[in-house]
């Protein structure tokens, strides 16, 4: 994944109401990541 589609990818989930940030371990990016999963429509 490109540095332009993780940050498109972030931006998504500011606007889903998920506070991501690059700075964040990986571990806790990847759990936000399984979370958004099982709610797909609140990203659409």
């Amino acid at each position: 994944m490109s540095k332009k589609q993780l940050t498109e990818l972030v931006n998504k989930l500011k606007q889903a109401g998920i506070k991501a940030s690059l700075t964040k371990p990986k571990s806790n990016y990847l759990l936000s990541l399984q979370q958004i999963k099982k709610y797909p429509s609140s990203v659409n």
